[in-house]
């Protein structure tokens, strides 16, 4: 600004004043509001929402987890059982009552293992009594299945527990699509061969 343009009067002079202390208000607040966002009362209340919209997203799939929705089979409590008595060396059946879920519809069975445990509480694998390597593939309504299969020769008589480990492939999972899930476990008695 050069002495020509600058305003003569004292109404003029205030008026350029005025510009002069806006446009420094302008810069101000726009630093001020940077660092109140940065550093300030905002930046605390920006990290409270953040924090409420990481516990939503928590509490969302702890909700899927509980209705069953994060697996790719369902199973009613109590449904299932197993055929008793069962004596050593022979066959274990289990009643098994289950349905997919909704992440499961597109999933395939590729693999299931009995897992066993007697009371040296060690996981042991079992065998699949039919020839075949994998079961029917259930539907999404409630499906009674009755599941032959052999314990190991080293299970002890006495409590025993049981559960299938199932292995699906699922278009668009992660993992190249394999989905690893299980049934729930049961009890039964195994009576010593007389």
């Amino acid at each position: 600004m050069t002495g020509d343009e600058f305003p003569h009067t004292w109404r003029g002079r205030i008026v350029e004043l005025a510009k002069v202390l806006g446009a420094v208000s302008i810069i101000f607040g726009f630093f001020g509001g940077a660092w109140s966002v940065t550093y300030g009362p905002a930046a605390d209340l920006l990290q409270q929402w953040r924090e409420m919209q990481y516990a939503i997203a928590d509490l969302r799939e702890d909700v899927k987890a509980l209705q069953g929705e994060d697996r790719v089979i369902r199973q009613p409590d109590g449904m299932s059982y197993i055929e008793e008595p069962v004596t050593q060396g022979e066959p274990v059946y289990m009643i098994l009552v289950v349905s997919r879920t909704r992440l499961g519809n597109k999933c395939r069975l590729v693999e299931r293992v009995p897992l066993f445990t007697d009371r040296m509480n060690i996981p042991t694998p079992g065998k699949m009594l039919s020839g075949k390597s994998v079961a029917q593939q259930i539907s999404d309504t409630e499906t009674r299945l009755r599941v032959g299969m052999i314990p190991p020769d080293t299970i002890r008589p006495g409590r025993v527990t049981v559960y299938l480990a199932l292995t699906y492939q699922c278009p668009g999972a992660p993992n190249g699509g394999i989905v690893n899930d299980r049934t729930a476990v049961l009890a039964y008695e195994l009576l010593p061969l007389e």
